[in-house]
């Protein structure tokens, strides 16, 4: 198993932290819509979150630019969307759905499901208590942008939206060759080039999108993930450092710099960063127990606490593929930890 699988489930910077849909999930039904701030503001980055009738989370997504969400081939049942207030200055919102199909034989002892549905709920979020008693919300960098690149930009987003990338990229290209200090565009583009795996141009970007909006949080994270990639951990840790001065309520700035500062062999340091995603969290990102368990067993030789996290990970993603080997893994850490003991 590998140790640094972080992408897997986090990167907060509008990729998909969970699975979208547990494989059981078959059916065509679609569950879709927008999320909006004060004076209908799309909120990019949210995480949005789909649960049973039961509450047990199927998945979690975020809203992408335009502050949409999408869970898809779900199937039919009483569902809770829920987007959570991880990382903003909004309070949590959830509603309730349902989805009904109607299945008929189709002749040969087979069932054939019909009339799936496609589901829009919107969100419109409303500010904290905190923050509307001391005026303050989300910091917002403003730019006078030229209505040429303007143009290009949103043509940029809509295609990206698309799920047309190549063509998406070469519009952001287009906009920033348009207006060289387009914050928007820069930090967009350095942001999908981390979701490809191009990390040094997306080091050069963000870089480039930081001196511009010392205050961008998603560009301070984006560039440390880019310069842990390329394993150039200090600096990555002064990003995420900095990334996390900017926005107290993330959960992947910890997590990410817990990751790092284990690597730079600042065990207690990391261990009270991953400490801190973990509470943030409330539990429900595994990968926060995965790297604790990592932390534990092969840093720190606390192989109980090792075995724990691990049994909470599987707790919170009981369909991972590696369920059996994680198994394994435990039995052995509980007989390290049980060896030690008799020592």
């Amino acid at each position: 198993m590998k140790q640094r699988r972080l992408s897997i489930y986090v990167l907060g910077i509008g990729l998909i932290i969970f699975a979208p849909i547990l494989s059981y999930a078959q059916s065509g039904n679609t569950v879709s819509g927008f999320v909006f701030g004060t004076q209908r503001q799309p909120i990019s980055d949210a995480t949005v979150e789909l649960s049973d009738d039961y509450s047990r989370s199927i998945g979690r997504t975020r809203t992408n630019a335009s502050g949409r969400y999408i869970f898809s081939r779900i199937s039919s049942g009483r569902f809770r969307i829920r987007v959570l207030s991880l990382g903003l200055d909004y309070e949590e919102q959830e509603q309730d759905i349902e989805i009904q199909n109607f299945s008929t034989s189709n002749g040969s002892g087979g069932i054939t499901t019909s009339g799936y549905e496609n589901v829009q709920k919107d969100f419109y979020l409303k500010l904290r208590k905190d923050k509307q008693s001391t005026g303050r919300s989300e910091s917002v960098f403003v730019q006078e942008i030229p209505l040429e690149a303007k143009e290009i930009y949103k043509k940029a987003i809509a295609l990206l939206d698309g799920e047309k990338s190549d063509r998406g990229l070469k519009e952001l290209k287009a906009a920033i060759e348009s207006f060289p200090d387009y914050y928007d565009a820069i930090e967009r583009l350095g942001t999908e080039y981390v979701k490809l795996h191009h990390y040094v141009p997306a080091q050069i970007l963000l870089q480039r999108a930081v001196e511009i909006n010392p205050g961008g949080y998603k560009s301070w994270y984006g560039l440390s993930y880019a310069l842990y990639s390329q394993n150039k951990i200090s600096q990555a840790i002064e990003a995420v450092e900095k990334a996390n001065s900017l926005n107290q309520f993330s959960i992947e700035c910890p997590l990410l710099n817990g990751v790092l500062l284990r690597k730079a062999g600042k065990y207690e340091q990391s261990e009270k960063q991953l400490k801190k995603a973990k509470d943030l969290s409330k539990g429900s990102v595994p990968e926060v127990h995965w790297q604790l368990a990592i932390l534990y067993g092969t840093s720190l030789n606390r192989y109980r606490e090792a075995a724990n996290e691990l049994k909470l990970f599987l707790k919170i993603s009981p369909n991972n593929k590696d369920s059996e080997n994680i198994k394994k893994l435990i039995k052995q850490y509980e007989d390290k930890s049980q060896e030690k003991t008799q020592k």
